[in-house]
């Protein structure tokens, strides 16, 4: 995409195929895992990770399975204090339980388990799912029965909404976030679209987002004194319907509110920290977004310049779409107060657990 936008449009076919098979390069791309002294979660998407066979993906499960082991090993080695971190997190990305939850077999189910019961006598304590629920229209009887497999296996299912102009409607990510956690789906993140012209018409500003963090979402806020309850669903994943129903009526809440807002933006990662700091000649907004304060950052962030955007569409044009839809804009009223945006900390239940030995501050695979 940024090459295209760039004006490179012309590209060496050849000297872009694979120099060798898939299954030779794995190994090698996992070293980087091992060899890694802060890595410690690790996502397979591919695009898709579910559209690999289950062959294809419990041989994938067996290679991440050996880096870990690997990564121990060499781990008992290493003085106090010079210890890298081990995997903890394993994670898939895929949206086949929404639009082919077919795909969920008993045979994968099978994979998914033997993995988790394996994979967590060498320290793995988080196995997640990660999809992509749009709407509550989507949580078919099919996808509700694949997410109940994927429970059954010990793997946390969580969603992230890619917060398009449709699903930025009012009440739409309220009405979503109860929907997933009826099926025992945990909110994860409600992306932004990129502002890109080619994504002009999906686009839903910032300051939406900000509008919806605020006066929405809120009403699913999950009291401070909780998150030492939730911190512990992860770990007993098979139990999720019922640990999310009885969370949600200890705390008199429709859902849980365990998403943050964000955008994904190169050299800023997932955020939403922003200030408008100007505006163009057709209503457009220009924003100077910054690092998500609440996580370490990679120290080649100091040597980076500002990342400012120029949104795609006005706040005007985003209304004026959201009444072609039906919508009554008065109630999006206070949508032009929100000039700034602050990312949200993340929920306890996506925290790391803590090792029980000191890791070492060096920085591997790192250049600076």
């Amino acid at each position: 995409m940024y090459d295209f936008q760039s004006g490179h449009l012309n590209f060496d076919l050849e000297d872009l195929k694979p120099q060798e098979k898939w299954w030779d390069r794995l190994p090698k791309l996992l070293q980087y895992f091992e060899k890694d002294s802060q890595l410690l979660d690790i996502l397979i998407t591919g695009g898709d990770a579910l559209m690999s066979s289950d062959k294809s993906l419990k041989r994938i499960l067996e290679e991440v399975y050996q880096m870990a082991v690997n990564k121990r090993k060499n781990n008992k080695l290493k003085k106090k204090g010079d210890k890298f971190a081990e995997m903890l997190r394993i994670r898939l990305g895929t949206r086949l339980p929404v639009y082919l939850p077919q795909r969920i077999t008993d045979d994968l189910i099978n994979i998914l388990a033997d993995f988790k019961e394996k994979a967590s006598k060498i320290g793995f304590k988080q196995f997640l799912i990660q999809t992509h629920f749009e709407t509550a229209m989507e949580v078919t009887p099919e996808s509700a029965e694949a997410v109940k497999k994927l429970i059954s296996a010990g793997w946390t299912v969580t969603n992230q909404l890619v917060f398009t102009a449709a699903a930025s409607r009012r009440g739409h990510t309220a009405k979503l976030r109860k929907v997933l956690n009826d099926i025992g789906v945990l909110t994860y993140y409600t992306f932004s679209v990129k502002g890109y012209k080619e994504n002009s018409h999906n686009f839903a500003t910032n300051t939406r987002a900000v509008q919806e963090q605020i006066e929405e979402k809120v009403i699913g806020e999950i009291p401070k004194d909780q998150f030492e309850k939730i911190k512990e669903f992860p770990l007993e994943a098979e139990r999720m319907i019922e640990n999310i129903d009885s969370l949600k009526k200890e705390c008199n809440i429709p859902f849980l509110a365990t998403d943050r807002n964000v955008i994904n933006l190169p050299g800023v990662g997932k955020s939403l920290t922003y200030r408008t700091i100007g505006i163009t000649y057709d209503g457009r907004r220009i924003l100077e977004f910054d690092h998500d304060h609440t996580r370490m950052h990679s120290p080649i962030i100091n040597k980076m310049g500002k990342v400012i955007i120029v949104e795609s569409k006005s706040v005007s044009d985003y209304l004026d779409q959201l009444e072609l839809m039906g919508e009554d804009i008065k109630e999006y009223e206070s949508v032009w107060g929100y000039s700034i945006g602050e990312t949200e900390a993340r929920m306890p239940v996506y925290e790391y657990p803590e090792f029980n030995f000191g890791l070492t501050e060096e920085l591997t695979n790192l250049e600076v």
